[in-house]
């Protein structure tokens, strides 16, 4: 995902931005476009750092920094989801099941759709 041709990347952005705005409308609405899809550029990176890169577990990655802060991945007060992240023998997609099924779906507007 971190290595996508600029255009390729500039969509899958837009989509996660969608998805934000869509499933977190609370966390989302304060942050202007740009701000959004800079979160979501940082968050591609960040997410690839854990092996993380299916499209779709990014998106769930990326709403996990929205709801508990930018680095809730390095952030000693998240350390539950820190601890799920570091489990290597879980998958990257069971990973983000974990951890959205905690964090996320509490949240959620409506059912998710796939960016």
């Amino acid at each position: 995902m971190a290595c996508l041709d600029t255009s390729v990347r500039g969509a899958y952005v837009s989509s996660v931005v969608r998805f934000l705005r869509t499933q977190l409308p609370q966390e989302s609405a304060d942050l202007k476009e740009q701000e959004l899809r800079a979160r979501a550029e940082r968050g591609i990176d960040a997410a690839a750092r854990h092996g993380i890169t299916a499209r779709w577990d990014v998106a769930r990655f990326i709403a996990c920094q929205l709801c508990l802060g930018e680095h809730f991945d390095t952030d000693p007060a998240h350390a539950w989801p820190q601890a799920v992240l570091a489990r290597p023998y879980l998958t990257p997609s069971r990973k983000m099941d974990w951890i959205e099924r905690h964090y996320l779906r509490p949240r959620r507007g409506r059912s998710p759709t796939v960016p």
